[in-house]
């Protein structure tokens, strides 16, 4: 199965690299302890120290995703399972709407809206191509009409199309936000107007931009790139 590791560093993202590169960088010394990793299904980065202490668990649970039967879907209170991976991609993209299917699986503690699960969506079309996604290491503050001053979050992801914040559950769905993102990985920062796509029990939020300024959009494009690139990276 392949493996494609990408690592944040002293402010810069390096990547893909193997099971097999990450763990000599990390014995030679090359990366420290406060690093953090991300992979693909990943919604955000995760410190270096849980992901080398969890490593055989990661690499495990995503064989037994693929190809056990480990998957649970719900579907306006109708159950279907166990099912292996391939055979739940099958089931959904028969689904006349998917608006209020979630999913189970050995890896999740519970039972979660398919569009929190952006390797899912991926594999059924939902997301196009020129709207992958990405991680990000940064601050967001959010700005809301019936507020005096902005709110600071953490940024999770980013993408062409929008981005997921974390701890934002004070936001309420459909609702417009200004958002100033802040990150080692843009020039300067980055002002979006955008709307609240959905909001999850754990306070995770997408947001769907609004009109995107060509300038922002190269900037973001140009970072989502790094991590969508083809590659032969395997392990």
């Amino acid at each position: 199965m392949t493996h494609e590791w990408f690592v944040y560093s002293e402010n810069v993202v390096t990547g893909p690299f193997t099971t097999e590169q990450v763990d000599q960088c990390l014995t030679a010394g090359i990366w420290s302890d406060t690093c953090f990793i991300w992979w693909k299904g990943q919604r955000e980065w995760m410190p270096i120290t849980s992901w080398r202490e969890q490593l055989q668990i990661i690499l495990k649970s995503e064989s037994e995703k693929t190809h056990n039967p480990v998957w649970y879907v719900d579907s306006n209170g109708s159950s279907v399972g166990p099912l292996t991976q391939s055979e739940m991609i099958s089931h959904l993209r028969g689904a006349s709407t998917l608006n209020k299917v979630r999913l189970w699986s050995v890896n999740l503690n519970k039972w979660t809206n398919i569009f929190e699960l952006h390797d899912i969506m991926e594999q059924l079309g939902i997301s196009r191509r020129e709207n992958e996604r990405a991680p990000l290491m940064g601050t967001v503050a959010i700005s809301r009409a019936d507020q005096q001053g902005p709110v600071v979050v953490k940024a999770a992801s980013i993408s062409a199309a929008g981005m997921g914040l974390n701890d934002s559950g004070f936001l309420v769905k459909g609702e417009q936000v200004q958002l100033l993102v802040k990150s080692s990985e843009f020039p300067h920062a980055l002002r979006f107007t955008g709307t609240v796509a959905y909001v999850t029990s754990t306070g995770y939020v997408g947001i769907r931009f609004d009109e995107l300024h060509p300038e922002m959009a190269t900037f973001v494009v140009d970072y989502v790139k790094r991590f969508n690139a083809p590659s032969a990276a395997a392990a």
